[in-house]
């Protein structure tokens, strides 16, 4: 069956609004969902990893409050002539995407390992944009939400060598969906003007309390798709990493839409979103 993977697609500005207007001067970008509105709503081609080909293609009739699409690419297919002579057909490889255009910005896309992983597919999306144009307003950061049960389980099998923890997060105006990493954010990073910030903590094998209130909560902030972190024992060893509790959630082949028929999407939207 396909798999989707749960995303969080965070929105940096280095200026933010409220600065330009506590200066009087009249703040005209994009706004977060003006943006999200017009990178999706139409088709982009872009150079994923290896340099080959990807398209990515808006669906329509979406249901409200969302947007989707799919991003195809390349993957010509070894065909036969009637007369047995080879050639090569053009094909093309999908991956299904759909985003909350809500302030959470989540996102399920379908993880096709002919197209690539969702996170590095969309990271080469917005790397494609124009950087010169009004979609530069914004910088994008696409980040794993993360099974929390997987960390602590991690920690709890490792408690005694773990050696080292490293969170990194994105910038704290990129994030909006939740107001305890806003709140975190703010107190850390006041007068920082860094792209990510990251914080590692080391100890004796054994001697680290990972259960701490701060350390929850940065544990918390990363999981909910506005960071990563990682476990290490000694000498560099790596014991757990953000990417080993991605959440992931099957959908039936029979219920996936395709381009010819996009009928099923909101079926799809539903299963993933309504829960």
């Amino acid at each position: 069956m396909p798999k989707f993977e749960k995303l969080r697609i965070s929105l940096h500005r280095s200026r933010p609004g409220e600065l330009f207007e506590s200066a009087g001067i009249p703040d005209s970008h994009l706004s977060r969902s003006d943006f999200l509105a017009r990178v999706f709503g139409e088709r982009r081609m872009f150079l994923g990893r290896g340099r080959r080909r990807i398209v990515y293609t808006p669906l329509e009739s979406v249901r409200e409050g969302f947007v989707a699409g799919f991003f195809a690419k390349e993957s010509p297919a070894l065909l036969m002539h009637e007369d047995f002579t080879e050639y090569m057909a053009e094909n093309f490889e999908l991956s299904l995407f759909i985003l909350s255009m809500d302030r959470d910005q989540i996102v399920w896309m379908e993880h096709n390992r002919a197209v690539g992983s969702p996170r590095s597919v969309l990271e080469a999306f917005f790397g494609g944009l124009d950087v010169n144009g009004p979609l530069s307003d914004w910088q994008a950061f696409v980040r794993h939400f993360e099974n929390p049960e997987s960390y602590w389980e991690a920690v709890e099998r490792h408690r005694s060598r773990i050696a080292k923890v490293t969170f990194r997060f994105v910038p704290p105006n990129a994030f909006e969906g939740d107001a305890l990493a806003q709140k975190f954010y703010t107190a850390i990073q006041n007068e920082a003007q860094n792209e990510t910030l990251e914080e590692t903590f080391k100890a004796p094998p054994g001697k680290l309390k990972l259960d701490g209130p701060m350390m929850k909560a940065s544990a918390e902030v990363a999981e909910k798709g506005a960071g990563e972190k990682e476990l290490y024992a000694e000498k560099g060893r790596i014991l757990y990493s953000s990417k080993n509790g991605r959440i992931v959630e099957e959908v039936p082949e029979e219920d996936m839409p395709d381009v010819q028929n996009p009928s099923f999407l909101n079926r799809v939207i539903s299963r993933l979103f309504d829960r």
